[in-house]
């Protein structure tokens, strides 16, 4: 066990748990409407707006400190850098677009634009990037340090608990409950990175132990080593915000499109802060490691071997109360999501004409529960949380990203075939060209050196335009 706790730890991780359920219980009684369980009435403040949007982006903290103890500064140009411009151009282009539209989901665009053949194989490409099994594989693997239960059932028993909390909250116990973890993650990653500075000193220490030890010379540089054309797909996958469920939902429930609008600069300037907490305190964690001051048996655990060195009781508790919140509020925010494509996108689209609210509601909770199978059993196959976000952006950007562009900015170019040609074409493709790499000295080789997102958005492009103009 990475990190060692006594008494006084544990209270304040029980202390973050009953705060949790009593956040749920309070907001679980006003949700029999869709637009109460699926939007929180449309009536998302700006504090709660940015809270939950800062703690739903957030859930892969395991994967950074995988992704930094391999390539350093990388994982801060690759998931944090990239993504902030995509970001301003969502909420400089996006925002005022899909906060004025009375719509639920991303489907609901595709369905407006092109029919509906075109938004159920849209809301397939859309479940599968909102799969949470990245996330059921970070709180698995943190379940695991406290439960005598080998990893997949600890993913299944952390999946439970977060079916049923979102099952009786609903989006509005889930944007408030995100709020209240946002607090958390941020004390637990802040108070990691001071002791970190304050223990080891500033860059010099990083210098002596990553940059001058074989293997590590790139750890300090943005590249972190990685070639270009790799490096740029992870930028290509920034897009994701373009065609993400989670943002449009929560701009849906924005009270306007100037809350919305806001609420994603300021998140943006609250995910930067954070970015330098994970990233910078795993960095510290790999010189440490490296310094032989303390030992990383799995890179994935970076941060808690890190704190355990360097905080004391109850801050130990604290922080894995911290990483938990970080965790979960991203999980169920993506749980809610894909179940809000099965019941809303597919099971509201084929019985439109006999579906009541109540219904859609019951059915979305159905979905919660098959979403949360779905993403344990994906976890368990493939327990790389970075492997994971790779294949599911992949897909789900290919995919989606050209004609949901076409759906928001040029509706008069919009044809039923073409966006099919699109979504079957890049989906399919990038799919392919993730099969056909192989593993060679621990590095991915996939066909012709090109990382799949490049065909994929090629052959997405190529279909929507040559049927547009052609057929």
């Amino acid at each position: 066990m990475p990190i060692k706790l006594n008494s006084s730890d544990l209270v304040v991780i029980v202390l973050y748990l009953v705060s949790i359920a009593g956040i749920i219980c309070w907001h679980s009684k006003r949700n029999q409407q869709v637009a109460d369980f699926l939007l929180a009435g449309r009536k998302l403040t700006l504090p709660v707006f940015v809270g939950t949007l800062v703690a739903t982006w957030y859930g892969g903290v395991l994967g950074i400190a995988e992704f930094t103890a391999g390539a350093g500064l990388a994982a801060w140009f690759t998931q944090g850098i990239m993504w902030y411009g995509v970001y301003l151009l969502f909420a400089f282009f996006f925002v005022s677009r899909i906060s004025s539209l009375p719509f639920y989901t991303v489907v609901d665009v595709l369905d407006a634009r092109f029919g509906r053949a075109p938004a159920l194989l849209g809301g397939l490409f859309t479940y599968l990037m909102v799969n949470p099994a990245p996330y059921l594989l970070s709180l698995g693997v943190v379940l695991h340090l406290f439960v005598a239960l080998s990893l997949p059932y600890t993913v299944c028993l952390g999946a439970v608990c977060l079916a049923i909390y979102t099952m009786l909250g609903g989006f509005r116990g889930v944007a408030y409950s995100d709020l209240w973890q946002c607090v958390w993650m941020y004390l637990a990653f802040g108070l990691l990175f001071v002791f970190a500075l304050y223990q080891w000193g500033g860059a010099s220490f990083l210098q002596q132990n990553l940059t001058r030890v074989p293997g590590y010379e790139h750890h300090l540089a943005l590249h972190g080593g990685l070639p270009w054309p790799y490096l740029l797909a992870w930028g290509g996958m920034a897009c994701w915000v373009l065609v993400d469920p989670n943002f449009y939902q929560r701009c849906y429930a924005a009270t306007s499109p100037q809350v919305a609008r806001r609420g994603v600069i300021i998140a943006i300037l609250c995910w930067a802060v954070f970015d330098i907490l994970s990233c910078g305190s795993a960095l510290y964690a790999v010189a440490a490691h490296n310094a032989h001051i303390l030992s990383i048996a799995d890179t994935k655990m970076a941060h808690f071997v890190a704190a355990d060195y360097l905080l004391p009781s109850p801050l130990k508790g604290l922080f894995i109360a911290g990483v938990v919140a970080n965790i979960a509020s991203t999980a169920d925010s993506f749980l809610l999501a894909g179940a809000s494509i099965l019941a809303r996108d597919f099971y509201w689209r084929l019985c439109r004409d006999k579906t009541s609210t109540v219904k859609v509601v019951t059915a979305t909770r159905w979905g919660i529960v098959f979403t949360a199978l779905f993403a344990a059993a994906l976890a368990v196959w493939c327990p790389s949380v970075v492997r994971l976000w790779y294949t599911i952006g992949t897909i789900g950007v290919s995919a989606l990203l050209v004609p949901m562009l076409c759906a928001l900015f040029v509706p008069c170019y919009c044809r039923n075939k073409a966006a099919l040609a699109s979504l079957l074409s890049g989906g399919m493709l990038s799919l392919l060209w993730l099969l056909l790499g192989h593993t060679v000295n621990g590095s991915v080789l996939y066909p012709l050196g090109l990382e799949p997102l490049y065909p994929g958005l090629l052959a997405s492009l190529v279909a929507y335009l040559v049927v547009f103009w052609f057929l």
